[in-house]
């Protein structure tokens, strides 16, 4: 079988891309600040799904990625993170969307 499956730490999985072809509709920079689109809705019968990609060096810079919500049409992103008063701050990234 050929195809991706991202699974959380304890063995959930996330996203199953095993059995369906993805089909991309677009992409959003997020500019490093908290925001949210609307995105067209996927054919009937597709699940919608999005893929977060840092623009910078996560592991140099000690960027952090938005936390990403989907919810209908509203794709929307959040930076929340502690910066114990150094070292932290919102990574810009760009977020994939589309269906499978």
């Amino acid at each position: 079988m050929t195809g991706l499956t991202i699974k959380s730490a304890d063995g959930v999985v996330l996203l199953d891309m095993t059995m369906k072809i993805s089909q991309h509709m677009g992409s959003v920079v997020t500019g490093a600040v908290n925001g949210a689109i609307t995105i067209p809705a996927p054919p009937t019968g597709k699940v919608a799904y999005f893929i977060v990609v840092p623009l910078v060096d996560l592991q140099m810079e000690k960027g952090k990625k938005p936390g990403v919500t989907l919810s209908g049409t509203t794709l929307s992103w959040a930076y929340s993170y502690a910066t114990n008063g150094w070292g932290y701050f919102s990574a810009n990234c760009q977020i994939f969307y589309g269906y499978y």
